[in-house]
């Protein structure tokens, strides 16, 4: 109950964490390909980000049985991201950017809601954690398999 009680501030709070993110990316100079994407573009991707963390966490973590949505949704992201040939490292870097923010998000808003223990914080900032774990291990997957050998050939997804 607590893990979706949380993930409803992130949804509760979903536009202004977008907003801010955006903001973010927008300043940082090592992620020059998210830079240079559109305004309403850059917003619908960390949007999807932040949906995905607020509608699957919890079923995630209860039931253990949307892992491989999760992770077939990422790899695809990054094959994605390889044909539109933003690199690697700046897509894992905007994706750690959205959890710091969510972290962020939860962090401040405790403040306001006294209803959560130290404890309860802890286990859902390790579950987001180990979420953006698997998030990050999928998108380079796709992006791995996406891009092309010597040969021409993908490369195989990692085990």
């Amino acid at each position: 109950m607590m893990i979706q009680n949380l993930a409803e501030v992130i949804q509760k709070n979903e536009y202004l964490i977008t907003r801010e993110l955006v903001g973010e990316i927008r300043k940082m100079p090592e992620v020059r390909h998210y830079r240079s994407i559109m305004d309403d573009v850059l917003f619908d991707n960390v949007h999807n980000v932040l949906y995905h963390v607020y509608k699957r966490l919890p079923h995630w973590h209860r039931h253990h049985a949307s892992k491989n949505t999760v992770f077939s949704f990422y790899s695809d992201l990054g094959r994605q991201r390889c044909r539109e040939k933003v690199p690697l490292q700046e897509t894992i870097r905007v994706l750690f950017s959205i959890k710091r923010g969510i972290c962020r998000c939860i962090s401040e808003r405790r403040a306001l809601d006294k209803g959560f223990t130290l404890d309860q914080l802890a286990e859902f900032f390790s579950l987001v954690n180990h979420f953006f774990d698997r998030v990050a291990h999928a998108v380079i997957s796709g992006y791995l398999e996406a891009t092309p050998t010597r040969e021409g050939v993908g490369q195989k997804r990692m085990q």
